[in-house]
């Protein structure tokens, strides 16, 4: 069963409920055994004075009435509130006379008769009983509550401590300080000692995590600089042909290629960008443009740029130009690999950017798979991994972007990025 209390208040309510069902069934044991200890007494004690009563009546002696006594034989001087009783002992509290009576009831021969008792002031002090054991009733779930809430204070506050200190713990990568050692050999000690663990695991994750990142960084960009540079060496000669030359330039923008996804990989995983380099979207679609074309005709396809003309006045944003870059390569590789002989457009808009293409198009229950790590549909390229439109919705989460994927009429996809 799920409660949707708060601890501290589920404590509280269990300790007012305890209180209350013991002192409730403790005041109702003492009524109901008070009440239970009154007819028994009261009826022993009239059924004496009743046969002694009767013997006196019957004999013709004075009666021997008791203080607030009086003795009744069926007639027609019988009170009206005694016609109606039954025999045996009964118990009569008359409202408009503010009066109580204990009255016996019984029939001998043809006869009833009737020992009537005035219990006026007996009643009014058990009303004043009664009064006081209810009162004493909630009086204790009232004291209850306040000692609840004194002694939730008080047990709840070291886990109040220990959530804010775990709330406010936001650096892993200095070796984080004890918690344990503040709180004693308790449960709520035992749960520091767990978040101890816990920090100390992720801070050596990710001290090794950033020690990957850099060695990465440095032993690819070595080799990287290599290829770079012999084919700037090669490039130069003067008895290359067409076809080498293109073959030579294909690889400096495969170079460049792994440089960028080499960078935006190292972004995302160190969760700051520490790169200074930045573009409008423009400035990266006019750098990249050509290149992206080129693939598409290899492709037998047509990229089409679409720009929304906005404001003269109204000056461009700069983004992360490496990120930037690699959403959009991703997305219009995408498109050119899912198209064959078709159209594929790129539509600048203000705040964004959209491509659509013609290709087979991706179905309604596939959509939101396509963004899953190494996922991979029907119609995906063999050399592919499936880390393309994942990475794209990584980076799109890091910078506070949006990408959604839409059905392109009248077929093909779209998908919309929002830098705003």
């Amino acid at each position: 069963m799920k409660f949707n209390l708060r601890l501290s208040q589920r404590i509280i309510l269990s300790f007012v409920l305890l209180t209350g069902i013991v002192s409730g069934l403790f005041a109702v044991g003492l009524i109901t055994t008070i009440d239970f200890v009154e007819e028994n007494l009261v009826t022993n004690e009239l059924q004496k004075d009743f046969s002694r009563l009767l013997e006196d009546y019957r004999k013709g002696r004075e009666l021997r009435l008791d203080e607030g006594e009086a003795f009744f034989p069926a007639g027609p001087d019988l009170p009206e509130y005694l016609c109606a009783i039954p025999e045996g002992y009964t118990e009569i509290v008359l409202k408009e006379s503010d009066s109580a009576y204990h009255v016996f009831h019984q029939v001998e021969g043809t006869t009833s008769y009737f020992l009537v008792k005035d219990q006026t002031d007996f009643e009014k002090a058990e009303i004043l009983l009664k009064r006081v054991v209810g009162g004493g009733f909630v009086l204790s779930v009232v004291a209850s509550l306040v000692i609840g809430v004194v002694m939730v204070r008080q047990v709840i506050a070291p886990m109040r401590k220990l959530t804010e200190q775990v709330a406010l713990r936001e650096d892993l990568q200095s070796v984080p300080p004890s918690l344990a050692s503040e709180y004693a050999d308790d449960e709520v000690g035992a749960l520091a000692k767990a978040f101890d663990a816990t920090f100390i695991g992720l801070h050596q994750a990710l001290v090794r995590e950033a020690l990957f990142t850099s060695d990465v960084s440095h032993e690819l960009r070595t080799p990287l600089m290599v290829i770079q540079s012999t084919c700037e060496v090669l490039a130069a000669g003067k008895e290359l042909d067409d076809h080498s030359r293109q073959k030579i330039e294909a690889i400096r923008r495969a170079v460049k290629d792994i440089k960028s996804l080499i960078e935006a990989f190292l972004a995302l995983a160190r969760g700051k960008d520490n790169q200074t380099e930045t573009a409008t979207l423009k400035a990266v679609v006019q750098e990249e443009f050509p290149n992206w074309e080129r693939m598409a005709m290899r492709k037998g396809n047509r990229l089409l740029l679409l720009e929304e003309t906005g404001s003269p006045a109204q000056r461009e944003p700069l983004y992360p130009a490496v990120l930037l870059r690699t959403v959009m390569d991703n997305l219009v590789r995408n498109a050119v690999y899912h198209t064959a002989g078709g159209d594929i457009f790129l539509a600048l808009k203000t705040g964004g950017f959209e491509v659509r293409d013609t290709g087979s198009g991706i179905a309604a229950d596939e959509m939101q798979k396509v963004f899953q790590p190494y996922y991979r549909g029907p119609d995906s390229p063999r050399e592919g991994l499936g880390l393309g439109l994942s990475l794209v919705q990584r980076i799109c989460e890091r910078e506070h972007w949006t990408v959604a994927l839409e059905q392109n009429q009248p077929r093909g996809c779209c998908f919309r990025v929002n830098l705003a």
